[in-house]
């Protein structure tokens, strides 16, 4: 059995359930409280695959990223390197399927340079809502999967239907999804180009570099950003970004300078308990405070 290592990244609105996905497909589990994702959350599962007379195990390692927008630097940083993304919405909530050409799609395609990687749509929340408002984003998905890929990409996956609706909460739909992308992605591993990706982290660089940090919320996102780099250890950073957030009170959609303040404080101190560098903690400290100081 061939071994394939496998980046994926879920994108989608807060609260679409791209946890509860997570959660069902790794743990098959549901639970019904609400955690906002702050930076990322990484889990991995093995799921075999048998195509053209191979089997393979590929290993999903599950991005799921900060789900508001106005966090392009964080976000696109996440996205950088992927193999897969996984598109959430809410049919309870048409607008978060209106979003997906917004914002999300938009936002994969300017990371990969307009080299995109085998996609999933998932309409979540099928228990919520009837089977016309189902039928109907079946129809939005595959109108917006024909505006993004090649023709003969369409038609290559059209027999996977890589458009799907599912019920985090029954688990309905949420296995057979993980599986089409498993399968979409061993398709392409033959043509897999790894500079291509590697291209990824250039233009995420390039989108943090470019922001201007006009707003609260901008500055936040450099924060977020730049915290694994204080680190130096991006697991035990997302652990210490979502400990710390909670702690703070800091609102993702709507962040003052004194929450964000707060938060800077809070991370730094657990950094360096970590271990980080006082030299690379100042550093930081002062080039967000800076940022920062402009918003009063």
């Amino acid at each position: 059995m061939e071994e394939v290592l496998k980046k994926v990244v879920l994108l989608g609105d807060s609260a679409v359930g791209k946890t509860s996905l997570m959660n069902r497909f790794i743990k098959n589990a549901f639970d019904d409280s609400y955690i906002s994702t702050v930076g990322a959350k990484v889990s991995k599962k093995v799921v075999n695959v048998s195509f053209n007379k191979v089997d393979y195990a590929v290993s999903f390692m599950l991005w799921d990223i900060i789900g508001s927008e106005g966090y392009k630097s964080t976000q696109s940083r996440h996205i950088a390197g992927l193999n897969g993304a996984i598109i959430v919405a809410d049919l309870s909530r048409p607008e978060t399927i209106k979003k997906l050409e917004e914002y999300w799609i938009p936002l994969l395609e300017e990371t990969t340079a307009g080299v995109m990687p085998p996609i999933l749509f998932v309409g979540n929340k099928l228990d919520l809502v009837d089977d016309e408002a189902s039928s109907k984003a079946l129809t939005e998905f595959t109108e917006m999967d024909g505006r993004i890929r090649q023709a003969d990409i369409v038609d290559r996956y059209k027999s996977l239907q890589p458009y799907v609706t599912t019920s985090a909460k029954t688990g309905q739909g949420v296995e057979e999804g993980f599986s089409t992308l498993g399968t979409m992605m061993v398709m392409e591993h033959e043509n897999y180009e790894p500079m291509t990706r590697q291209m990824d982290e250039i233009v995420a660089d390039s989108i943090y570099e470019t922001d201007e940090r006009k707003t609260a919320r901008s500055v936040l996102d450099m924060v977020i950003a730049d915290f694994p780099f204080v680190v130096l250890s991006s697991g035990i950073s997302r652990d210490i970004l979502q400990e710390c957030f909670g702690q703070s009170n800091v609102s993702k959609d709507k962040p003052t300078p004194k929450g964000i303040k707060k938060l800077i404080d809070s991370l730094l101190a657990r950094a360096l308990e970590e271990g980080a560098s006082e030299d690379v903690v100042e550093q930081h400290r002062k080039k967000w405070l800076d940022k920062l100081g402009r918003f009063g």
